[in-house]
């Protein structure tokens, strides 16, 4: 009697298995039936799948099995006890060994480290006796090693646990406390993939650098000098000022280069420097359309000797918001539109409110060298809703049509008013969103629809962000809806996030 589960060969070859190695690959006597395997295997927990390859034109058994387990640690079990063992009448042992997904397979023995060795957060003021002790309850520890600074002996806030069988390591990463967020740590030695990003700026490099040691490096730089010096560019407003002035310092001869973001246009924009001709002229052949961060074309032309460089344009928006208030203001204004009264009114006392603050975040980011983007952002998005009021009238702030999302891959329902900011959050979300996170404004109009969401942020200068929910079923739906979407471009994840440590309170004596 077959048990089989039905999938498809798509997924036999894209899959990742859930959880983490729980299907084993087993080497055995190509007479064994599946019932035999599944009254072997079953004592050690809820077997999912068991499927036997067969040769494709005789339709006899490979002498390979699959089984898939509902949890790591009773597929952790069952490789140990059943390894080079014999199962009812046949004359070979079985070689059981972890598949890590359908279609990959793990040979390495299942005593290798990277079975046995767990990768876990940490508070930073947690010591090795202490990690110890937590987590001795799940099996026998062999070693605990704390990363720390090298120069300081400050806990960098992570952890490694290994354990002495993989069975004892798989128990504790299905129990111990989330707050460690465990995973199975990758084996010692194990380098990652380059990615595209390094590829594209290591070649750039070689490509500046490689040649023939005998000659300068001007003379490398076969190009016809224009005669400027200075280079404008504009760029991803996600770069910081020490990226962008990595990227231009390798063109040898950059004596200085200015950057900051235009708030208005959400663009990074810069001006450089460079002490020639030559090299001014090769930053323009080599980093003209060049990527980076992947997906991001940098656009470089030379400075016009007539203009100026680009200028920092923050002084220019709170002066663009008074405009705004005086507009609205004007007699008249709100006749265009039976429906404009009561919208103008809200947003006049909205830019009223919030326009010395906007002031004051621009001064500082102006003068700061890494500015909070994703505060800047939020200013941003609040001064276009109030532009898009005076010059469309109420109709500009309708639900606009969900068919007409291109910008993301899944349908989603209409937008939602946002919560009272100081409501207590019920769940967060957390967004993992890679090369770069789209648009602030665009991850608030996807998240809001959902109803109840207090606010949507990404960290400064990184990949990952929260939606901070009122509502526990609102941050579920849209987990369900968005997680595995196309954002912009952009394929987020979406996962529920740690409750949030509550804020420690001051007590003045």
């Amino acid at each position: 009697m077959e048990h089989r589960s039905k999938y498809s060969r798509n997924d036999e070859k894209d899959s990742e298995d859930s959880p983490i190695y729980s299907r084993l690959f087993i080497v055995c006597d190509r007479s064994l039936k599946e019932e035999q395997f599944r009254t072997a295997f079953s004592q050690f927990g809820c077997i999912e799948d068991i499927r036997i390859p067969r040769h494709h034109k005789t339709g006899e058994p490979k002498g390979i099995v699959f089984i898939k387990f509902s949890k790591t640690s009773e597929a952790a079990k069952a490789l140990e006890s059943m390894n080079i063992k014999f199962i009812s009448n046949s004359t070979r042992t079985l070689k059981v060994m972890v598949a890590a997904n359908r279609s990959e397979i793990q040979s390495e023995d299942y005593n290798y480290e990277k079975y046995r060795r767990l990768f876990i957060h940490i508070p930073k003021d947690m010591t090795e006796d202490i990690l110890e002790e937590n987590f001795k309850k799940f099996g026998f520890v062999e070693d605990v090693l704390i990363q720390r600074d090298r120069e300081t002996g400050t806990s960098k806030g992570f952890a490694y646990i290994t354990y002495q069988k993989f069975s004892e390591a798989a128990i504790a990463f299905e129990e111990c406390d989330r707050k460690y967020r465990a995973i199975f740590a990758q084996p010692k030695g194990y380098k990652r993939n380059e990615t595209s990003y390094e590829t594209n700026i290591k070649g750039l490099a070689n490509s500046t650098t490689a040649g023939n040691q005998r000659h300068s490096l001007m003379s490398m730089m076969n190009v016809n000098p224009k005669g400027f010096t200075r280079v404008n560019f504009t760029c991803s407003p996600y770069l910081t000022q020490m990226q962008v002035d990595t990227l231009f310092d390798i063109i040898p001869g950059m004596a200085n280069c200015t950057y900051f973001i235009d708030l208005l246009k959400n663009i990074g924009k810069g001006s450089v420097l460079y002490s020639n001709p030559i090299s001014a002229t090769y930053a323009v052949k080599k980093l003209n359309g060049f990527e980076y961060p992947p997906g991001q074309s940098i656009f470089v032309e030379p400075a016009n000797p007539n203009l100026a460089p680009y200028e920092c344009d923050f002084p220019n928006i709170p002066s663009a918001v008074n405009n705004l208030i005086q507009f609205l203001e004007k007699p008249g204004t709100r006749n265009r539109d039976p429906g404009i009264n009561h919208v103008s009114e809200m947003a006049i006392m909205t830019a009223k409110k919030n326009v010395n603050n906007l002031r004051n975040l621009i001064s500082l980011t102006a003068k700061s060298s890494s500015p909070d983007l994703a505060q800047l952002a939020e200013a941003i998005a609040e001064a276009s809703k109030l532009i898009k009021v005076a010059t469309s009238g109420a109709s500009g702030i309708s639900n606009p049509d969900t068919k007409d999302l291109n910008y993301c891959s899944v349908r989603l329902p209409a937008p939602q008013p946002l919560a009272h900011i100081d409501s207590p959050v019920a769940k967060r979300c957390f967004l993992v969103c890679k090369p770069q996170p789209p648009p602030l404004t665009v991850l608030r109009d996807i998240f809001c629809r959902f109803g109840n969401l207090i606010n949507v942020y990404t960290l400064p200068n990184k990949t990952v962000g929260y939606a901070r929910y009122t509502v526990r079923e609102s941050a579920d739906e849209a987990i369900r809806i968005l997680h595995g979407a196309e954002v912009c471009g952009v394929r987020i994840k979406v996962i529920e996030a740690e409750a949030e440590a509550p804020a420690k309170k001051i007590r003045l004596n």
